[in-house]
């Protein structure tokens, strides 16, 4: 849910408590003030109607349907004294004009009369019009208050994205970033929390490139320091295993340290082999066959892939020339190649699939995906039992992608694992 959205869903129930609140109120007080002016009205009206009485003026017809009906008649002076006082009440009463009961509200008043007695004047007004005046005004004000709720929800989105645009910028910077490869954040904002937001987001940025750097120079250097000492300690075991004095377990013994001396040294160099990728070393360009890089080495793997019983088949559906450094293509393919065998199964097979922008190399294995999300890491081993995989292969085929401007992704269909390599535009389609 996007950060607009929230906030507007969590405005908009405020808004409605308090519009809704403010109807109850506005209703009420609407009702109390057409209730006080028709009260107001009968009091006078009352009032008419007792100085008539009192002076001995004909009053008018009491019965009839009017607005206005009363009624007078006599009480003791018990009642006069218990009843005091003006009274209100509603009530429904029976229009005649209109031939229908309507409510009504009624005023109930004692006066004493000219000659000691006493009498209790009842003076009644339908209240009809006051409902429908008021049903008007409270429909009216719904909508009002509707539309006022769309307005201000409205408002409020726009001068809430508008004021967020330094946010999604620092975002899209984010997702955009790459170690090794940053771009300047261009947020210009003179708002507080988003500056220290720049500042932040900056001052992380620097920390990560600090350490890979550091982690980028100690790889290197170290690859490069320990050639040299590696190299003698196996030039010093094959001296030693030219000795006809050792005997033959010694003879084994030192064949296993040779062969683990050989395995740190491919490492060494593999790893020194990345170091110069990151660092952008290789910066010869020349126009590249990646058929034919595909062809001659699916050649030169042929007996290797016969000795595991594997069946290797080339599918060329397109010439896929590019650009690019000559031995970085040759290990990209390299590498490939060398996983799908690696990662095979005695009798499996591995499909190679290449068009005018894109790689695909499918292959048999274990019957379950990899984890995309640790493939491409160094030194990631799916399964440990691998012996001759140093968890690099993967690593270097992403590395050669990303220095090329190329496209790495992983799949699993059929039972077969895939990786294809390709261009941007590739990726798009």
């Amino acid at each position: 849910m996007k950060l607009t959205t929230h906030a507007i869903r969590n405005l908009m129930l405020p808004l409605l408590l308090i519009f809704m609140a403010w109807a109850a109120i506005f209703y009420v007080i609407l009702s109390d003030e057409l209730i006080d002016e028709v009260d107001d009205q009968l009091e006078v009206y009352s009032e008419q109607i007792i100085r008539r009485f009192l002076a001995g003026d004909t009053l008018a017809d009491s019965v009839g349907g009017s607005n206005n009906t009363y009624y007078i008649r006599p009480i003791s002076e018990v009642e006069y004294q218990h009843d005091s006082g003006v009274e209100y009440e509603f009530k429904d009463i029976y229009i005649e004009s209109r031939r229908e009961a309507e409510p009504a509200r009624v005023m109930h008043t004692i006066f004493e009369g000219a000659n000691d007695d006493y009498w209790k004047l009842t003076v009644m007004t339908p209240v009809y019009e006051r409902n429908e005046v008021i049903s008007t005004i409270l429909i009216a004000g719904i909508i009002l208050l509707v539309v006022m709720l769309l307005v201000i929800i409205g408002v409020f989105a726009w001068v809430f994205v508008r004021h967020t645009q330094p946010l999604y910028r620092v975002l899209d910077h984010l997702d955009n970033y790459t170690i090794g490869k940053r771009q300047p954040l261009h947020n210009d904002t003179d708002v507080t929390e988003f500056q220290r937001l720049n500042k932040s987001v900056d001052a992380c940025i620097n920390r990560i490139e600090e350490a890979y750097e550091r982690e980028r120079r100690f790889i290197g250097d170290a690859s490069h320091e320990l050639q040299t000492p590696l190299a003698i300690c196996q030039n010093r075991i094959e001296l030693m295993m030219e000795d006809d004095t050792l005997t033959e377990q010694q003879m084994i013994e030192l064949a296993k340290m040779q062969q683990t001396m050989g395995e740190l040294i491919r490492l060494n160099k593999t790893l020194l082999f990345l170091s110069k990728i990151e660092n952008n070393q290789f910066i010869g360009h020349t126009t590249v066959d990646i058929n034919a890089k595909l062809r001659l080495q699916m050649e030169t793997l042929s007996e290797v892939y016969a000795s595991k019983g594997i069946t290797a088949n080339l599918y060329e559906k397109g010439q896929w020339v590019l650009g690019a450094n000559d031995e970085l293509m040759s290990s990209l393919v390299s590498n490939l190649l060398r996983n799908a065998y690696l990662h095979n199964h005695e009798g499996g097979c591995i499909d190679v699939y290449i068009t005018h922008d894109a790689l695909s190399i499918a292959n048999t294995g274990d019957d379950a995906a990899l984890d995309t999300t640790r493939l491409f890491d160094r030194f990631y081993k799916a399964h440990h039992d691998k012996k001759h995989s140093n968890g690099l292969g993967l690593s270097i085929v992403k590395a050669i992608c990303e220095a090329t401007g190329l496209t790495v992704r992983y799949s699993y269909e059929g039972g077969k694992h895939i990786f294809t390599v390709g261009t941007s535009e590739q990726k798009k389609r």
